[in-house]
């Protein structure tokens, strides 16, 4: 990776509110255990990704939750408060505000990239590989498999790319590279996950990380070892 490169990342969070978060999965497991679920997500993925890029920014709503997010937040994040406005206006925002910050050293490229809480198995080195693209591209996707994404970098601009999107559904991504093709913008794409939002995701996620359980014979990463114990709880495996 390129030293001449101040490499940012921002993590969108929600607070954990039962009935406010997982809706969809919350018709399959109910309202708390969604919720629970969401917010081992989150401290999952903070606890991951410490130690990250350049810096870290836990992007959290509402603004009036700050005390919470802080509560839970280690010294590598700081808090940014999303502004307000839909899902498109809000990420386009915090680009713009990222790019619009004190400007990096002479000949040193600012890289942008934000994910949410939705897939847990997002690792350093999905992010890491993230920046390197930007090295190359002036946009990385992460693709998830319901046809959103869960990774999104920009390089050195915050490019019109969220306006006209149906967030929530199968078209984001679609729409997005729909957007970037009209403005001949290279980009690139990272390798699909999928984001835990439904009963039949979360037992993907269930029978992957078992899997990876058998495969190593034990799971030596406690975080790991944790979220499965988590995940299987909120499926109702363990009392």
């Amino acid at each position: 990776m390129s030293k001449n490169a101040q490499n940012h990342l921002g993590l969108f969070a929600k607070f954990w509110q039962p009935g406010l978060v997982k809706t969809r999965l919350a018709a399959s497991i109910g309202d708390e255990k969604s919720c629970d679920l969401y917010f081992a997500f989150l401290n999952h993925l903070i606890n991951k990704l410490s130690d990250v890029g350049t810096d870290r920014r836990l992007v959290y709503s509402p603004p009036e939750r700050e005390t919470c997010f802080r509560e839970i937040a280690p010294n590598s994040w700081e808090l940014y408060p999303q502004s307000a406005g839909g899902l498109g206006d809000r990420m386009h925002s915090f680009f713009s505000d990222q790019f619009k910050l004190a400007k990096p050293p002479a000949h040193c490229v600012r890289n942008v990239v934000i994910i949410g809480a939705d897939c847990p198995q997002i690792k350093s080195a999905t992010v890491e590989r993230a920046f390197e693209e930007l090295e190359r591209a002036s946009v990385v996707i992460g693709p998830s498999l319901d046809g959103g994404y869960y990774l999104l970098g920009m390089r050195e601009t915050c490019f019109d790319i969220f306006a006209d999107i149906e967030w929530s559904t199968s078209t984001v991504l679609g729409a997005t590279i729909a957007h970037l093709q009209r403005q001949d913008l290279d980009f690139t794409m990272l390798p699909p996950m999928e984001d835990v939002d439904e009963l039949n995701s979360l037992l993907a996620l269930e029978e992957k990380m078992t899997h990876g359980v058998h495969e190593q014979a034990s799971l030596t990463d406690a975080g790991e070892a944790k979220l499965l114990e988590q995940v299987r709880f909120a499926l109702g495996r363990s009392g």
